[in-house]
């Protein structure tokens, strides 16, 4: 790692790995928004998660890994099918099939809020008259803080900042918690600060479930449809560690001028349903829930494959042509 002394402060400066993180996250982040979109026939391509030229996903990918021949070269645990011959192979023209594969779901809604838990403060050490950086927390008075060993997040001071905290509901033997994520946006009049404002979400715990996802050959996509089976047994440790990488993607996104994800789904709110870019809009709340459910699901993506195979199922409905 290699950091930088700021006064008493210290800065990392993985600056490319910051931007890779958030390139990998951003496609699921799309997808889940394309979704809201009535006959979206755009796909997203994910060119690190293998295959031959990447995985190519049309809609939600709703926390799956795609096996098969198709799917990520090292979850290909298919028994022998007409792909496992290389000739075979070559000569299928068109080919469509549907594997059972276990994702995750969970339950989000936002809301804008008069007040926020979240507050704004010098970074010790730095220069009072020329403040290029902050730092903001927040007290989770009446629940528990959710993010796991993060006192404080240190960004640039810009006008236009987007912040970002998550509490959970006390620990109850006999209950489920719930998770309260916030979003504050802050600036001058005109900026994040009024565009937009405070945002409450509640997040429900994260769940395994089985989706049908269908591989075509012709667009070479994979789409998913709603899941067919539910766990009732809850992980919660799934979504604490996503929000603590979802704590630092937004934080991530930070520069001097803007916030990425923020400046994401304002762009995406202007261009495809034509909403104000400087105005709160409650379609607005529905891309942010998108923007969280996308980057939630897809951080813990690796994690759903160690922590359980419920009620895994690989049930192939095969359709080949050739």
């Amino acid at each position: 790692m290699s950091w930088k002394p700021v006064a008493v402060t210290l800065v990392n400066s993985l600056i490319n790995l910051h931007r890779l993180r958030l390139m990998i996250l951003y496609p699921p982040f799309y997808l889940q928004i394309l979704s809201l979109i009535s006959n979206n026939t755009q796909s997203l391509s994910f060119s690190q998660l293998g295959g031959k030229s990447g995985l190519h996903f049309l809609g939600p990918i709703r926390g799956v890994l795609p096996i098969g021949p198709n799917g990520v070269p090292a979850f290909d645990t298919l028994g022998p099918s007409p792909f496992s011959n290389n000739e075979t192979a070559a000569g299928i023209i068109s080919y469509n099939y549907t594997l059972e594969h276990q994702g995750l779901t969970s339950g989000i809604s936002c809301s804008y809020a008069d007040q926020s838990p979240i507050r704004f403060s010098r970074v010790p050490g730095v220069n009072a008259s020329t403040p290029w950086l902050v730092q903001y927390n927040a007290s989770c008075d009446g629940a528990a803080d959710a993010l796991t060993n993060i006192t404080t997040l240190i960004v640039p001071n810009a006008n236009n900042t987007l912040a970002f905290w998550a509490c959970k509901s006390p620990p109850a033997a006999s209950e489920t918690p719930t998770y309260f994520i916030y979003l504050r946006g802050r600036g001058i009049p005109g900026s994040y600060q009024d565009s937009i404002g405070n945002i409450t979400c509640t997040v429900s715990p994260i769940l395994p479930a089985i989706y049908p996802v269908t591989y075509q050959s012709l667009p070479q996509i994979f789409s998913t449809v709603e899941s067919i089976t539910n766990s009732t047994q809850v992980y919660p440790r799934l979504i604490e560690y996503a929000l603590v990488g979802l704590a630092g993607v937004i934080s991530e996104a930070q520069n001097r001028q803007a916030n990425l994800v923020a400046e994401s789904v304002i762009t995406f709110g202007v261009k495809s349903f034509g909403l104000p870019p400087d105005q709160k809009n409650p379609k607005y709340l529905e891309l942010y829930q998108s923007m969280i459910q996308g980057i939630l699901e897809y951080e813990v993506r690796p994690l759903n494959s160690f922590y359980t195979r419920f009620f895994l199922r690989c049930f192939c409905r095969p359709l080949i042509l050739g």
